[in-house]
């Protein structure tokens, strides 16, 4: 018996995702397909589009087979500590033959040389990157171009593409752990990460944002399976879209009240000091942002220090193995995995939530509970905005599809 697995967001679930699993079946023969997938809260420091248990069972309709939750410290941080904490999860599980990920660059061999380097930073790298990094440029740019200097080619396109970055940190993470979990990528088709253009292999942020801008429209379809879509047209304003601005009395108070805004993961003085002086004047959580950011301050890491103030976040949390696995859904035909992976898992595999403190204790305790909270965050605006009721997180119900 084979297991894949992929880590993921799907937020929202949409073609290029379906064409991945498609591919994973027909190029590795698997027996399964496993998810880490984030939670309520994603990696570019914002709340997700539609909510965990939708997302969820959007991809076990379309060919997962079973999904994990990330926990909130992992899911709403950087490419390294996103990585590790899945990468740590999935290793625990010692079920995992093949871990797949999309990339720009297709090229695995390439992108475990960039990854061996910067796990080991030999001396030679370090004192290239210090020079890019005087010349002005920022650490992304600054590290392709020292890792160019040190590989001998150029490195600047492989290195500024989303997904070969987050291929990096996995295969990073792989040794990290000395997992023995097998690296495999299939190389992305159709829009680039960022591209908001509809076509048939939309981006998940064109989708957000042609949503966000005018509403469920009929050339949709063409980017996002049925079920998504199906979902888009039923349940659009009854749950979703969420956005962080829903957050911005919360996080305000949050601001005011904490004395101690440097205990959380990706803290800096200078940014600290920033939105001191914006805060109080802002209309919004954009708007914030927006008078907070600078050349050394980006959109994404001003997004994700502010959530991870409102969330409670340390940088201590995040640089720890990911103590249990939680289970948000799975298909029938495949609920002998579960009886599987709690035989052979070196950690806590949950599937129901509402008996979680009679399983997990310590740290793996704080961090369920951790994620608890910020899912009843989460579950708190959606029914505010939407004046909808939405299910406890303690009475939902294993998915089963």
């Amino acid at each position: 018996m084979k297991t894949a697995a992929i880590i993921c967001e799907y937020n929202p679930f949409h073609n290029g995702h379906l064409y991945q699993i498609e591919q994973i079946r027909h190029q590795l023969g698997v027996d399964h397909i496993v998810a880490v997938m984030s939670g309520d809260f994603v990696q570019r420091g914002t709340p997700a589009f539609c909510g965990k248990y939708t997302r969820a069972e959007l991809a076990l309709r379309n060919g997962i087979d079973l999904v994990f939750e990330l926990p909130v410290c992992y899911a709403s941080a950087s490419a390294e500590y996103f990585a590790y904490g899945s990468v740590s999860l999935l290793n625990s599980l010692n079920s995992i033959d093949y871990l797949v990920f999309g990339t720009e660059a297709g090229d695995l061999e390439q992108l475990r040389r960039c990854a061996d380097l910067f796990a080991e930073e030999p001396e030679d790298y370090r004192v290239l990157l210090q020079e890019s990094l005087k010349r002005g440029l920022s650490f992304p740019a600054a590290r392709a171009s020292a890792a160019s200097g040190i590989l001998g080619t150029d490195l600047s396109d492989l290195l500024s593409a989303p997904n070969n970055i987050l291929a990096v940190e996995y295969l990073k993470a792989l040794s990290k752990c000395r997992s023995a979990i097998q690296p495999y990528t299939i190389r992305r088709t159709g829009s680039d990460y960022h591209d908001t253009d509809m076509t048939r292999f939309s981006s998940a942020t064109g989708i957000r944002t042609s949503i966000m801008q005018h509403g469920i429209r009929p050339e949709l379809k063409s980017s996002v399976p049925y079920d998504t879509f199906h979902y888009f047209e039923t349940s659009y304003h009854m749950d979703y879209p969420i956005e962080f601005n829903d957050f911005s009395e919360m996080l305000y108070y949050q601001l005011i009240m904490d004395p101690h805004p440097e205990r959380y993961l990706d803290y800096h003085p200078e940014l600290m000091d920033r939105i001191a002086k914006h805060y109080a004047h802002a209309s919004d959580i954009d708007t914030l942002i927006s008078d907070v950011k600078s050349r050394n301050f980006t959109y994404t890491r001003i997004s994700r220090y502010l959530l991870h103030l409102l969330l409670k976040i340390t940088a201590e949390q995040a640089c720890t193995p990911c103590p249990y696995a939680k289970i948000l859904g799975i298909r029938k035909s495949h609920s002998a995995l579960i009886k599987q992976l709690r035989h052979v898992s070196d950690i806590s595999v949950i599937q129901k939530t509402a008996q979680y403190k009679h399983i997990l204790e310590g740290d793996a305790l704080l961090s369920f509970e951790q994620t608890l909270h910020a899912t009843a965050l989460y579950r708190h605006v959606t029914e505010q905005k939407y004046r909808t009721k939405q299910p406890s997180e303690l009475t939902q119900s294993l998915l089963i599809v």
